[in-house]
């Protein structure tokens, strides 16, 4: 007997990720995040909820979303209690995950995170760019050093739609966004297209978005496999939420 326990013992440490049909995947509790994503009332919503779905349904897998503030996410990733991590980027806090293997799908996504601006204020030099707005857990990249010399103010706000009325009403003098979220949010606010838009001569960010994984590389080469089997839906799918 006490064989047998030990050969189910090898066997269930050695099963491979398909033998695991349930995964934790840890994502943004952003109130507002959409086209993206959304976490109200316990609920997940948005692109991101449903392209995992799909993948999760093609492969018989059950995933179980986990929705935790930004910075907490990622310390609850690196410490393995969560399965998979989405979005995510090798650009994103790399100093946390140094320590860890991370393995990366292929490009889900492309976005550009930069600075909102009323349609008089755009082009103006970055020196004019004194007090900028951002949503509480984003760090604004480009102006880190700026903020930390004193050059540049930073006002946080809880929503997006509170960040862009105080970019509408001059109480800052930009909001930086993930530029797709913000036209989301300006669109719901009934806004004039372009009262508002992203200034592309200051400095701001470009990237693609992954899903990752620490322990189970064999589900991300699966992911990238329904990402490449899939084109046209997921094509589709962008197209209904307004991405790319």
């Amino acid at each position: 007997m006490k064989r047998l326990w030990t050969l189910l013992l090898i066997l269930t440490m050695t099963l491979p990720v398909s033998a695991k049909s349930t995964f934790v995947v840890g994502v943004q509790s952003f109130s507002q995040y959409y086209p993206y994503s959304a976490y109200s009332n316990r609920n997940y919503s948005g692109f991101n909820r449903e392209l995992l779905d799909m993948f999760a349904n093609e492969y018989h897998y059950r995933f179980v979303y986990k929705a935790l503030p930004l910075r907490r996410l990622y310390h609850r990733f690196v410490d393995g209690a969560v399965d998979l991590k989405y979005p995510d980027s090798p650009a994103w806090s790399p100093e946390l995950k140094k320590r860890v293997k991370v393995t990366y799908s292929d490009p889900v996504v492309s976005y550009i995170d930069g600075v909102m601006v009323i349609d008089q204020n755009y082009g103006q030099p970055l020196d004019k760019l004194n007090f900028l707005g951002v949503v509480a857990g984003f760090t604004p990249q480009p102006y880190q050093s700026r903020i930390s010399t004193g050059k540049i103010r930073v006002d946080e706000s809880y929503k997006y739609d509170s960040l862009l009325m105080k970019v509408i009403s001059g109480r800052i003098d930009g909001g930086y966004a993930n530029i797709d979220v913000a036209q989301f949010y300006l669109d719901q606010m009934g806004l004039k297209k372009g009262s508002v838009k992203f200034d592309d001569t200051l400095p701001h960010v470009k990237g693609t978005r992954h899903l990752s994984t620490i322990h189970y590389p064999k589900l991300i080469n699966e992911f990238n496999q329904f990402l490449a089997d899939n084109q046209e839906q997921i094509n589709e799918l962008k197209a209904r939420y307004g991405l790319e």
